[in-house]
């Protein structure tokens, strides 16, 4: 056999082996609701990036947010479109410390903090939660799909605050993870969407 149609068919070979492991776009099996529902209280260690864009009554901020879930604490940052930094934050055993305009400033509460430094107000106590579809012990209304997926609920935040939770998509693969998240704050109209780029688990 010649060597240019020894390569042809080793081309050919590793052409064809490829297509037999890729799976086809969207060929993934449903988790039932309950295995969906332990694997997501399962998990605790999680990294997402995404677009952020929050509308209040006397301000509005937009951005690209990252998350980064430790166990119970937990690491964000977010800047605007031009890689300016809008805020950093992380918790740990001792409380929030938040990074904002240069200076830092820490608190028990990184909501309370957060709602002080940057005027508009987020439910980021319960985001552990609501940003993998689940809702919190003070979560009520809740509504799900034909799959028994979550995809709207109310939260009570823990400043005392109303707040509408939808998800209006989510990324089409078995665990079903958020890919779009809406909140609206019953107490003074902010709104905030995100929509998620990637999950890293």
């Amino acid at each position: 056999m010649s060597s240019a149609k020894m390569a042809c068919v080793v081309a050919m070979a590793v052409l064809l082996s490829a297509c037999a492991s890729s799976p086809k776009s969207g060929s993934y099996v449903p988790l039932s609701a309950q295995q969906r529902q332990q694997q997501l209280e399962q998990l605790q260690e999680f990294k997402l990036t995404g677009a952020l864009g929050v509308t209040a009554p006397n301000d509005s901020v937009s951005g690209s947010l990252s998350w980064q879930q430790q166990g119970p604490y937990y690491q964000a940052s977010m800047t605007n479109f031009v890689g300016i930094s809008i805020f950093e934050l992380e918790t740990d055993s001792r409380g929030a410390t938040i990074k904002a305009d240069g200076e830092v400033h820490q608190a028990q509460s990184a909501s309370a903090l957060l709602d002080y430094l940057s005027g508009w107000s987020l439910p980021i106590e319960e985001m552990p939660l609501w940003l993998k579809g689940m809702a919190s012990s003070t979560g009520s209304a809740h509504q799900w799909d034909q799959l028994g997926r979550l995809v709207a609920f109310e939260l009570k935040d823990n400043q005392g605050r109303d707040w509408l939770v939808s998800y209006p998509e989510f990324f089409p693969d078995a665990l079903a993870l958020p890919k779009r998240v809406v909140l609206e704050s019953k107490t003074d109209r902010t709104k905030i969407k995100l929509v998620v780029r990637q999950w890293q688990l």
